[in-house]
């Protein structure tokens, strides 16, 4: 039983719901208490322990329902007429009757494998076929998927290898050299065909049990390879089948880099002693120290400003760079968010007010579509923004530099530069182009701490962790 529960434990991570060491003792002694009889009582035991939240119950009813099932062959592998003896056969075995299902109400340690029906014991594979027991079928067909670890399965490309390593632990060699001998003998045509087409059943049987245990285990493994995927493309290739997942993507990668970097954090330092906190907190033992306590340095909170291009040049990847700055927003208590064209526009009451998807299509419908003037922006930069910049500020701009050939305005880039901590330029263009047409990238570039090409959500993630990361060290 213990086997069981942890193929369940394995399934609910293939489903994408991970739990923890500490939920999965519990859920063993739950299920010790409750034992396996009572479904009803099984499913709220697994449950209560398991899921944290409401939609991860919701997640944990649904896996136990796929997982906790009879695995029950079909009734058409029963013959429609007496079977012929197989080789070796007697006729009561051949000509048995096809096998009970099992009752609803049976526990739900059968469903996992290691427990449930029983029979079939030594049987021949072509007996069980022709017999139509679709219990002994449904539990060798079981034993063999657990001797061969299916559980493993991740890919849809390994369900042909599981289908045929389960068919060869059910004994398929066996029923092939039968086949084989009953072509042969002349007066057992009927009895080969019978055989022949048990097996292309089986197939079918099998490959369907395969399929079924490739949704439950697999699933969480598919979306992280798609998902590694969608990291590393440029964002003007992500599809827009793709931009649901991608907003669970960045969301993560916003929290995953707040929690690193963004919360108060305390930096004890070793060997410097606070005397006067310490004789306060002893005072009460006479002066006797039972309790040190060490002098710690507050890391507080970046301030970032970000601004970002939305317009005609950029559109492809102004949709993703706006995701990031609504996901980041939601984590990081100190941003403020601009976007432009042609002029500054302040959209951080934008992102702080409606849902991301309503936000981005606001902003993109409001800001975007113009073509760009950089020195007009860096104008409105000067004008409304300068006096809030200084030493604890960092300055991240996200746009090509694509200046339609107006004015560069440097001498504002320079004048950020000198008075912010840090200025970062993220480009989505590659470097190679920086400088080419209208793009004043080069001319910009010298004022800026950091100068990257920044096209996916991988590039994007390690300039963010890089940046969050000299925040922490200097503050």
């Amino acid at each position: 039983m213990q086997a069981t529960l942890e193929d369940f434990f394995k399934a609910l991570r293939g489903s994408d719901l991970e739990v923890s060491l500490n939920a999965q003792v519990d859920a063993a002694r739950a299920v010790q208490l409750v034992g396996w009889s009572d479904r009803t009582l099984l499913k709220s035991a697994l449950g209560a322990t398991l899921a944290k939240t409401i939609p991860d119950r919701a997640l944990c009813d649904d896996v136990f329902e796929r997982f906790f099932r009879f695995e029950s062959f079909e009734k058409t592998l029963a013959p429609q007429a007496p079977a012929e003896p197989a080789s070796g056969a007697g006729p009561s075995e051949a000509a048995a009757p096809p096998g009970d299902e099992p009752a609803k109400s049976q526990g739900a340690a059968g469903a996992g494998g290691s427990g449930g029906c029983r029979g079939g014991g030594g049987q021949a594979l072509s007996q069980l076929l022709l017999s139509g027991d679709s219990a002994a079928l449904a539990k060798r067909m079981q034993e063999a998927a657990r001797e061969i670890g299916l559980t493993d399965i991740w890919f849809f490309t390994q369900k042909g290898y599981y289908t045929q390593k389960i068919q060869q632990a059910m004994g398929l060699e066996s029923l092939e050299r039968e086949i084989a001998d009953a072509r042969r003998q002349t007066l057992a045509p009927e009895h080969a065909r019978r055989l022949e087409l048990a097996r292309k059943r089986l197939f079918e049987e099998v490959r369907n049990y395969v399929e079924r245990k490739l949704a439950l285990y697999g699933t969480a493994p598919t979306r992280q390879l798609h998902d590694d995927f969608l990291l590393s493309q440029r964002l003007s290739n992500i599809e827009a089948r793709d931009f649901a997942r991608m907003h669970v993507i960045v969301y993560k990668m916003a929290k995953r880099l707040a929690e690193r970097h963004s919360r108060r954090k305390k930096r004890r330092v070793r060997g410097q002693l606070d005397f006067r906190k310490t004789l306060r907190r002893n005072a009460a033992y006479d002066g006797v120290m039972f309790e040190t306590f060490w002098r710690a340095k507050v890391v507080d909170r970046p301030r970032v400003v970000a601004i970002c291009d939305v317009s005609g040049s950029v559109r492809q990847y102004a949709r993703f760079l706006l995701l990031f700055l609504h996901s980041l927003g939601e984590q990081v208590s100190d941003l403020r968010s601009f976007a432009f064209t042609n002029h500054l526009v302040d959209v951080s009451e934008t992102f702080e007010s409606l849902p991301v998807e309503q936000a981005v299509d606001k902003v993109m419908q409001a800001v975007g579509g113009s073509g760009t003037d950089y020195g007009q922006v860096l104008l409105d930069i000067r004008e409304q923004l300068l006096d809030d910049i200084g030493r604890r500020t960092t300055v991240l701009i996200l746009g090509d530099a694509r200046n339609n050939r107006g004015e560069a305005r440097t001498e504002v880039m320079q004048l950020l530069y000198q008075r912010a901590r840090r200025i970062i330029w993220l480009n989505p263009e590659p470097v190679a182009f920086w400088g080419l047409g209208d793009s004043e990238m080069k001319r910009y570039a010298p004022y800026c701490h950091i100068a990257r090409e920044c096209n996916s959500i991988m590039h994007l993630e390690r300039t963010l962790d890089a940046l969050l990361r000299a925040n922490s060290a200097s503050a």
